[in-house]
């Protein structure tokens, strides 16, 4: 079972990430970047232990702040068509992980 907006906190960032898509490999996680009236998202790759941008040089596909919208990103994802960048991922700390693991992923 897997839990579409659950809160997931960071190691060392203040604000918690909601799930917008996830599955046992993936989850696409976002927070209100209100600076810019925007948002921030990271994916984490639980297969490689790693969160960060997807590895497009421009960017994601699709909006991903809705779960309706990050519907395409995530199958792009799970085909192995997208992942997360190698250049700007960092490892998931073993809290994060842990986190990712109690919602069930």
């Amino acid at each position: 079972m897997t839990y579409i907006g659950a809160k997931i906190r960071m190691n060392g960032e203040r604000q918690r990430y909601t799930v917008t898509a996830c599955n046992d490999r993936f989850a696409i996680m976002t927070k209100p970047f209100n600076a810019k009236k925007t948002y921030l998202y990271t994916i984490t790759g639980l297969h490689r232990d790693v969160r960060g941008p997807c590895n497009f040089i421009f960017g994601l596909p699709s909006d991903v702040n809705s779960p309706d919208l990050a519907k395409e990103a995530f199958e792009m994802l799970e085909a192995g068509s997208m992942e997360v960048g190698y250049r700007r991922c960092i490892p998931l700390h073993s809290a994060e992980r842990a986190q990712l693991m109690e919602i069930n992923l």
